[in-house]
């Protein structure tokens, strides 16, 4: 009965600690993926960040770049935006903090889809892995898209702000 007792008490300790290393806590994984991309490096996937205007209305934006040893290139920035009014134009996208405030132009209409009253329209668009990086300097960000000659205006949640912060540790403090 005795061997029986510390057998079972070593096999379960054991459980526990294979256990207790297949779990470890990295800062900000659910918010991001990455993957393997052979000679160009990492590949990393920004999983949604929501922003409101004062409306109540979305801005959700994902981003995706590579880096291996230095920042260059650009990152790949798409936006969903979540209104009642359909667009399929947009003249361009300022992203502002207190580090630096990035323009941009020429984005891409990907498609809209009707979801009961509100729409869902897709844009994409490449923004400078440098200016993305002093971005995540500072997680109160501001952002004002331009359409057909109005301006929408969205600002970061408290959510979003925390999670920006554990991006910039997770991530962007490395490079």
């Amino acid at each position: 009965m005795w061997c029986f007792t510390v057998i079972r008490n070593r096999l379960v300790i054991g459980l526990l600690i294979t256990l207790a290393s297949c779990v470890s806590v990295r800062p900000g994984k659910n918010l991001y993926t990455t993957f393997y991309a052979g000679e160009e490096g990492t590949q990393y996937f920004i999983k949604p960040l929501i922003f409101r205007n004062h409306s109540n209305e979305e801005l959700k934006m994902d981003i995706t770049f590579r880096y291996k040893n230095e920042i260059k290139d650009s990152a790949i920035v798409n936006i969903s935006v979540i209104n009642k009014e359909i667009f399929k134009d947009a003249d361009s996208l300022k992203i502002s903090n207190k580090a630096i405030a990035v323009c941009v132009k020429g984005m891409k209409f990907l498609f809209a889809e009707r979801n009961k009253d509100m729409y869902t329209i897709r844009f994409s668009t490449n923004v400078n892995l440098p200016d993305v990086k002093k971005l995540f300097d500072d997680g109160n960000w501001n952002l004002v898209l331009y359409k057909n000659g109005s301006t929408n205006e969205y600002l970061t949640t408290k959510a979003t702000r925390k999670k920006l912060d554990k991006l910039n540790y997770a991530i962007f403090s490395l490079f």
